[in-house]
């Protein structure tokens, strides 16, 4: 019998600079109970992981809400919500709320901030903080990161509210900013690496410095492996090479041995500096994020694809897509809310991006089941149907088991009801324990009824 193994192992190693490598390691079956349910030094229940995933410009209602409510087939996806047809058993979609904070010529900072505060602005500044850091402030204690918060695209409006430039508030003026460079998430998960002293462009001291992450820690990585069951020591190995792949996708180009000296694997994948919300960027942030809860390095992240009246120009999707999103094509293009096409398209393209990063989270063992089977995906917008805010039928999407907490599979339909019941929901299934959320027309004092441990 192998002697459990602490939450919070790391493997170690050191680099030709003489800094310090660390890379967090996936929860393994050695950390844990023999039920799998909670960790096997302390007895500590394991909470779900939570992701905020956040898009702009909403949806098209008439093609998003499914024609019919209840779990495993007796619902369907709905035309805009078929992209994610591979997550379907995790998916639990809630229609019929309406953001009731909304204002009139100040719908999108009003709209974002109901869907993830549930309060109305006071100024410019949110009043309240946002539901990822209430969840923060009770499963982060002891992650290296409280919370990280990365975006696709920095495509936003002209406005000064905080509510148009991120979705995660620590309070009033207390912005956490996404950072949108993958190369800079990826730095920041695994940090502790200096470039050489002097004589940085020198050909041979860059070749030495220029070895994967990985290859630093391999030693330290087969020592654990000897305590390891066989189950443990091929997790080890995918969580390894998934992080190996991500730096052989991200590796440098244009200035390898330069871009070598500031982070273990550079990455060629930037931010995006054309408003366009690219597959490479969402991937590379999909995977990045998976990582870090993966890793452990986090319990709480944002995934903002794009922020609130984001401005995005989705010309890879087709000639007919070179025009601002928000304010051409969601405002101007002839329909109604069942017939946009160029709307639908990006829609489309949204939750294609999005599938991919559920997918991802299927796809990562993480105790007795996946990181998707573990966590709490939040999916919302910052208004219903962009061409005139409505605010009616906003989109809400809860992805994931959070634990056996959600059952998946599921279509709810709450007709009128407010958008901030699925906070207070979201609060519940986090097991927070609030009884309220929310500001004046936004306060909630009673969860969505039968979404939860259904």
């Amino acid at each position: 019998m192998f002697k459990p193994l602490d939450r919070r192992t790391l493997l170690r190693g050191i680099l030709t600079t003489g800094a310090t490598a660390t890379v967090g390691l996936p929860l393994l079956e050695a950390m844990l109970n023999e039920s799998g349910t909670a960790l096997a030094q302390t007895g500590q229940a394991l909470p779900p992981l939570y992701v905020t995933w956040f898009f702009g410009n909403g949806t098209l209602p008439g093609l998003w809400k499914p024609a019919a409510t209840g779990t495993g087939s007796a619902w369907s996806l709905s035309h805009q919500l078929q992209p994610l047809a591979d997550v379907k058993s995790h998916l639990t979609v809630i229609s019929g709320l309406e953001g009731k904070l909304v204002v009139s010529g100040l719908e999108h900072p009003t709209g974002s901030a109901a869907a993830t505060t549930g309060s109305p602005l006071s100024g410019n500044a949110v009043r309240a903080p946002s539901i990822d850091q209430l969840v923060a402030d009770k499963i982060s204690a002891g992650a290296p990161f409280r919370s990280i918060e990365v975006g696709v695209t920095p495509a936003t409006p002209g406005g000064n509210q905080d509510s148009l430039h991120t979705v995660s508030h620590r309070g009033p003026n207390a912005r956490n900013n996404p950072e949108f460079d993958p190369k800079r998430v990826f730095s920041r998960l695994f940090g502790g690496f200096e470039a050489p002293s002097g004589e940085e462009n020198s050909g041979a001291k860059l070749a030495r410095v220029k070895k994967s992450v990985l290859d630093s820690i391999l030693e330290d990585g087969n020592r654990l492996k000897a305590r390891l069951g066989t189950t443990d020591k091929a997790r080890l190995e995918q969580h390894l090479e998934a992080i190996r792949a991500i730096e052989r996708r991200l590796e440098e180009t244009s200035d390898p041995g330069q871009a070598a000296c500031t982070v273990p694997a550079a990455p060629s994948v930037g931010a995006d500096t054309r408003a366009e919300a690219p597959p490479d960027v969402n991937e590379a942030m999909a995977e990045l994020t998976a990582l870090a809860l993966a890793c452990e390095r986090t319990r709480v992240a944002t995934f903002m694809f794009s922020l609130p009246a984001a401005h995005a120009y989705y010309r890879h999707l087709g000639a007919d897509m070179n025009a601002d999103f928000h304010d051409t094509i969601c405002h101007t293009d002839p329909g109604d809310s069942a017939n946009q096409p160029r709307v639908d398209t990006g829609v489309q393209y949204t939750m294609r991006c999005l599938n991919q990063f559920l997918v991802r989270l299927k796809e990562t063992p993480h105790g007795d089941g996946s990181l998707l089977d573990a966590s709490l995906v939040y999916v919302t917008s910052d208004t219903a149907w962009g061409k005139v805010h409505d605010r009616r039928e906003w989109p809400v999407l809860f992805a994931g088991k959070a634990r056996g907490r959600l059952r998946g599979d599921a279509h709810h339909n709450f007709p009128g009801e407010n958008l901030s019941r699925a906070l207070l929901t979201v609060a519940h299934i986090m097991e927070l324990g609030l009884d309220a959320v929310g500001v004046d027309g936004g306060r909630a004092t009673a969860v969505l009824p039968g979404v939860i441990g259904t």
